[in-house]
């Protein structure tokens, strides 16, 4: 292939790039709308009314950021397995990667940010099969914590004392002892998907960490939930467990239908269900709506505002090794 042809295809590759990132963009933008006007938030509306305005604004205002600190561990977690499987990169970097995933829940189909992460990858040296084993090694243990810390509302929901908790716990114990379990579950749900299984693993600590990491996360963001429950005045120790398990359950149920963005339909009817246990349902369904409009707004915060930041400290970065890189070559050689 001659400069001149070389030339012309990698224009027409950063093109076609910045035509898949546009994409993105407006099919995420299509996906909140979608998300906020399929929603009838008047339940909210009157129940805010019927509240004191300074006790709304602060129980809103605090399980948004209890709900942003959640997810913040979640980012901590995938980049404990990021990582760990070899991508010596910086926070900034890890972040617009994980970011770009992150908001792909909002995408319609979420397919269309494959090109736009392999692309981000290929520019940090990062493969495709490298990238795709950390965000199914992430996914799996997002997924498994999240339905650990669900059936811990067993207790509140239909009863069994501690035994729910015992067998909530039971998974993840099993995992901190033999990590290397969670590579085969992978390799075998790869082989009855009919995937090729990944080809890197995660180390033992790296896996222990992003677990770790990631039920602190579950716990965390449950809380909102439960902070808005209390404040419509729900019963504070009956609907604790189910809220906090409740939202952990309700979220990664919602992951698994991947057509829906954000899980839109699924997650707040498997939310009203088990809040409906310890309170009218009525006042169940108006607090999953209040968690629904909670969690798009720290979503939105914490996923475009980090990737934002993390863009920006991406750039700043790349002009300071650029203008270093120039003041080395203007430097004048000296004479011998």
């Amino acid at each position: 292939m001659s400069a001149v042809a070389r030339i012309d295809w990698q224009r027409w590759l950063r093109l076609l790039n910045k035509g898949f990132a546009v994409l993105f963009v407006g099919l995420l933008a299509v996906g909140l709308v979608t998300v906020l006007r399929t929603q009838d938030f008047t339940p909210v509306r009157e129940l805010a009314a019927s509240l004191d305005p300074a006790t709304v604004y602060l129980a809103v205002g605090a399980a948004v950021t209890i709900n942003c600190v959640g997810l913040v561990c979640g980012f901590v977690s995938w980049r404990a397995l990021f990582l760990d499987l070899g991508a010596r990169v910086g926070t900034p970097t890890a972040a617009r990667i994980f970011f770009v995933g992150f908001l792909v829940k909002f995408v319609p189909g979420r397919f269309v940010a494959l090109p736009v992460l392999v692309r981000m990858g290929k520019a940090i040296e990062v493969g495709p099969v490298r990238l795709a084993s950390v965000f199914v090694l992430s996914w799996s243990i997002v997924a498994l914590t999240g339905l650990t810390v669900g059936i811990a509302a067993g207790p509140a929901a239909i009863g069994g004392g501690m035994w729910w908790l015992l067998a909530a716990a039971l998974p993840l114990a099993v995992l901190l002892v033999r990590p290397d379990l969670l590579d085969r579950g992978v390799g075998v749900a790869a082989r009855v998907l009919r995937r090729p299984p990944p080809d890197v693993s995660a180390s033992a600590q790296g896996v222990r960490r992003a677990i770790v990491v990631q039920t602190v996360s579950w716990i965390i963001s449950g809380h909102h939930l439960w902070l808005l429950a209390v404040t419509a005045g729900a019963p504070p120790g009956a609907s604790y467990l189910v809220c906090v398990a409740g939202f952990a359950l309700a979220t990664v149920t919602g992951l698994l239908v991947m057509v829906a963005p954000d899980g839109l339909g699924i997650r707040e009817a498997v939310l009203a269900l088990a809040l409906a246990t310890v309170m009218p349902l009525p006042l169940a369904s108006t607090l999953v709506l209040a968690s629904r409009l909670v969690s798009v707004l720290s979503d939105v915060a914490v996923g475009a505002g980090g990737l934002l930041l993390a863009q920006y400290l991406h750039r700043r970065r790349l002009r300071m090794a650029q203008a270093q890189t120039e003041a080395v070559l203007s430097d004048p050689v000296p004479a011998r």
